[in-house]
């Protein structure tokens, strides 16, 4: 059985990246904006955002992708919001699979320009450049002749050649993004009606993928995403709504739903010592793919999130309905109060 998961999960993870080429992604995908779109990078009111997303995808057949993302960014010389000024950060993710730990691991730099076009809203062009390894051990797999009657004898050489476990790449993005927000501030509560949408595009300079005699251009990318963020006047409910387009060579993804959040704590506008607190639920489609529930809670400065993909496409005979859970971890210090300051640039 051992050999069979093995062999499985390397063909598996091998076929992933040759034959449909996919980028890693999550299906919060509201908490890795610059994941999305480096158009995002410090598109928001506040100084400081961080995040920490985990993935634990295919777990029928052996925990067979684990993916962990972080990521910083900030708007600098921001001062006066009403001038055109700049967002930086910086994000890294790694995605392994099987017991060769077939992955990818990245890191990226995102700059991005950001240009208030009226009161309400906002337009952004962004870059992203950083560098990519894929790697694979294929000494933590088993090989049929090293099965000696009885067991696996790791002693027995596998006869396996494997002149590249190991490349790296130089990878580029860029995209641009527009918010609209007309929220209006209130001792009780900001009335927030928020809206954006992006639209980005990965792997501009098409990096040579290679492993042992296989040579390939990695497909490009495009990212078209939709948010909404929108309070019900005279209440402690907001809807957030979202959709997303991924489309890689012939992959095609779509995903889309709605959240409700239900704020049970008001920030404090004049002191600005405390931060609102609320928690909400949401549930999201994937096309022919997968539904995924989620909650999520805001405690002052930190949020925290779980979904679950509840796998529906034909691979559930195998899978059971089981696809993966997701968790996030962000630290965001928003612009909350009327007279608070922050010595930043």
């Amino acid at each position: 059985m051992k050999l069979i998961r093995n062999s499985f999960t390397f063909l598996f993870s091998f076929t992933a990246l040759f034959s449909m080429s996919q980028d890693v992604h999550f299906s919060q995908y509201n908490e890795t904006p610059q994941l999305l779109n480096p158009g995002a990078t410090g598109v928001y009111s506040g100084y400081v955002r961080a995040m920490v997303n985990y993935k634990n995808q295919w777990m029928a057949m052996g925990n067979a992708f684990n993916t962990v993302a972080a990521s910083a960014d900030m708007p600098f010389f921001d001062k006066n919001e009403k001038k055109a000024h700049i967002g930086a950060g910086i994000n890294f993710f790694s995605d392994k699979a099987g017991d060769s730990q077939f992955g990818l691991t990245q890191a990226n730099l995102c700059v991005a320009a950001i240009l208030p076009v009226s009161k309400e809203s906002k337009f952004s062009m962004g870059l992203s450049f950083g560098g990519a390894q894929h790697k694979i051990n294929l000494s933590n797999l088993n090989w049929g002749n090293q099965f000696d009657g009885q067991v696996f004898n790791t002693a027995i050489s596998s006869n396996e050649t494997t002149p590249t476990t190991t490349f790296f790449y130089f990878d580029l993005a860029a995209g641009i993004y527009y918010e609209y927000s007309n929220g209006k501030v209130k001792f009780a509560r900001n009335e927030k009606r928020k809206f954006d949408v992006g639209v980005a595009y990965y792997h501009l300079n098409q990096p040579t993928q290679k492993y042992l005699s296989i040579t390939e251009k990695l497909y490009g990318k495009l990212v078209v995403n939709v948010n909404g963020f929108f309070d019900k006047s005279g209440s402690k409910i907001s809807f957030l709504p979202s959709a997303i387009f991924f489309q890689q060579g012939k992959a095609i993804e779509i995903t889309g739903g709605c959240a409700i959040r239900y704020r049970y704590k008001n920030d404090t506008k004049i002191t600005g010592l405390l931060t609102e607190s609320a928690f909400g639920i949401g549930v999201y489609y994937r096309y022919k793919d997968a539904i995924i529930p989620s909650v999520f809670l805001t405690l002052a400065d930190f949020s925290f999130g779980v979904s679950y993909d509840v796998n529906i496409s034909s691979y559930r005979e195998t899978t059971k309905y089981n696809g993966g859970v997701e968790v996030f971890l962000k630290y965001n210090i928003l612009k909350g109060a009327l007279f608070k300051q922050k010595n930043v640039i």
